[in-house]
């Protein structure tokens, strides 16, 4: 039989001592296990940290007040009342954005006068603050009707208006302003004119028939009227007055004119009659069609047509200066002398400016000032009735005062004998 191994022990350290002495056995217990590795915090407690941080910084940028400098909102200063450049400034200061609109104004030109938002407003920074302009300054016409023709022309002049008289007919003394226009409390641009109607009641016309140039001169101008003479064929004798216009004895208003046919001594043929008149116009005439033609080229034939043309620049974005709509509209049929609004495009980024009052002013005068002004002009005849407004701007369109883009056309239409 075959004997097994023992098992295998466990080593064991002795430790030799002196001879003879007795040995313990020590057994060694094995080594504890190592604990897991604990995890790291100190990365996600600095990247908390740093987010704190980061909103602390942001809410102060969103929050503080450096002058104004940063702040997301602002307070809209009050302006009215300041120039136009000022007015700017202050507003570019808060970091707002100013943007210009003009009116006529009784305040001096460009001054601010009136905003929107109102002064006080909190508004985000950037924000467009709208600031209306005096673009004319304007004055209430004054009352003259009654007064001397001295006493109106002193009131008007003494407002910056310039004066205007027409002879009237009136049973009213000579002298005495019958009408006006503009009419009492209109407000109009400074320098201006205003038409005065005076009266100049009424005289007797000599009778010069028969009497010498001289004296019949001497007559006509003794009575307060006008003379003309006119050199005409007749074999009476040389400088006799052969005739008269109005004839001696006749009533008329004081400053009229007078012709005198004076002879020229020689049997000349008389002149050939005059031609007969032109055929009667109709009462009614077919509106054009002027939608999108340009401002002026519509108005030139709106006038050829008989009839007025009234301009409204408005927003739109066809071409600065193409008629965009028409009232009445195109092919209706209108009494002649209807004035037909067009409303004209100003365009999108358009700089307006008014317009100055030339009515009542002499073509090349109000040429003179329209052209001073930057505006183009162009000049149609009108026909009218009045004596006095013959040779005068009668309209003007776009009218005094309007705003409209600077350059733009600015027609006159000048009074011819109807």
């Amino acid at each position: 039989m075959r004997l097994r191994p023992p098992p295998a022990e466990e080593t064991t350290l002795v430790e030799e001592g002196p001879p003879g002495a007795v040995v313990e056995e020590e057994v060694a217990p094995p080594p504890p296990p190592e604990p897991p590795p604990r995890p790291l915090l100190w990365p996600w407690l600095l990247l908390l940290l740093a987010l704190v941080i980061g909103g602390l910084v942001a809410a102060w940028l969103l929050t503080r007040d450096d002058g104004d400098q940063g702040a997301s909102t602002v307070n809209v200063p009050n302006v009215v009342r300041l120039q136009q450049r000022e007015a700017v400034q202050r507003l570019n200061q808060r970091g707002l954005i100013a943007r210009i609109r003009t009116r006529a104004s009784s305040a001096q030109p460009g001054t601010v006068v009136a905003q929107d938002p109102n002064p006080g407003a909190d508004v985000v920074r950037h924000s467009v603050v709208t600031l209306t302009v005096s673009a004319v300054q304007t004055e209430a016409v004054p009352n003259v009707v009654g007064k001397s023709e001295a006493a109106a022309v002193k009131a008007l002049r003494a407002q910056g208006f310039q004066v205007k008289t027409v002879n009237a007919v009136s049973s009213k003394p000579s002298g005495k302003v019958l009408a006006q226009s503009p009419a009492a409390g209109a407000r109009v641009s400074r320098g201006s004119t205003v038409t005065v109607r005076v009266s100049r009641g009424l005289v007797t016309v000599p009778d010069t028939v028969g009497h010498s140039r001289d004296d019949a001169v001497a007559a006509i101008r003794g009575a307060g009227l006008k003379p003309k003479a006119f050199i005409v064929p007749s074999s009476q004798a040389k400088g006799t007055v052969v005739a008269q216009k109005p004839q001696g004895g006749k009533r008329v208003p004081g400053g009229s004119a007078v012709r005198l046919n004076v002879s020229s001594g020689s049997t000349a043929a008389a002149p050939p009659p005059p031609p007969p008149p032109p055929p009667t116009k109709p009462a009614t005439v077919t509106v054009p069609d002027v939608i999108g033609q340009q401002q002026d080229v519509a108005q030139k034939q709106l006038n050829a047509a008989g009839l007025k043309a009234g301009v409204v620049y408005v927003p739109s974005d066809e071409v600065q200066g193409t008629v965009v709509s028409q009232a009445p509209e195109g092919g209706t049929k209108q009494k002649r002398g209807t004035r037909i609004q067009l409303n004209v495009s100003r365009g999108s980024r358009a700089a307006l400016k008014g317009v100055p009052d030339v009515l009542n002013l002499d073509p090349d005068a109000a040429r003179a000032k329209l052209t001073g002004a930057g505006f183009k002009v162009q000049t149609l005849d009108q026909g009218v009735s009045d004596p006095s407004q013959v040779g005068v701007v009668v309209d003007e369109q776009p009218a005094g005062g309007r705003n409209v883009p600077a350059g733009s056309v600015v027609t006159i239409y000048v009074g011819r004998a109807a």
